[in-house]
């Protein structure tokens, strides 16, 4: 799922999977060592097949080695992937929604996130509450809060 996450353009480069990690070595921070505190997930599954079709997960990172969406070392980085034929069916505003139940459920106030530019993501990340915060030079850093939480109604009926 992270190699989904992170080349999430079907029509942009994508290296093989096995090279993935290798050729960014930034990426390997948001799996290695999982497990570790500050760790959640959770995975859509075809209960049919037991296919994986999309997860959502945190971490927390730390100013020394920081994510993309790094905004503190007290909120976790959310990253999200759906399969490519799976997308655009209401999953990841379901994921995402679960993801923020256990994030609460765990006393984290906020979550954060990097969008690149051009991912149709942005929506889905806006109409779940997240916020832009800064720019860089190719993606945005958004937070949501999760203590003043204002889920739209819309959200509440997504059907993954």
């Amino acid at each position: 799922m992270l190699y989904e996450a992170a080349y999430w353009n079907p029509e942009g480069l994508r290296p093989l999977k096995e090279e993935a990690l290798s050729k960014e070595p930034k990426l390997a921070r948001y799996l290695e060592g999982w497990g570790r505190p500050g760790d959640a997930a959770v995975v859509a599954v075809d209960l049919s097949s037991g296919r994986r079709l999309g997860a959502a997960w945190y971490r927390l990172m730390t100013s020394e080695e920081p994510g993309y969406g790094f905004v503190n070392d007290s909120t976790p980085e959310v990253a999200l992937a759906i399969v490519p034929d799976h997308r655009g069916r209401g999953m990841g505003g379901a994921l995402l929604r679960e993801i923020r139940d256990v994030a609460r459920s765990r006393g984290h106030g906020a979550l954060s996130l990097s969008v690149e530019h051009g991912n149709p993501a942005l929506g889905l990340y806006e109409r779940n509450g997240f916020v832009k915060l800064f720019e860089t030079e190719d993606a945005w850093t958004m937070k949501k809060d999760l203590l003043t939480d204002e889920t739209r109604p819309d959200d509440q009926h997504a059907n993954p």
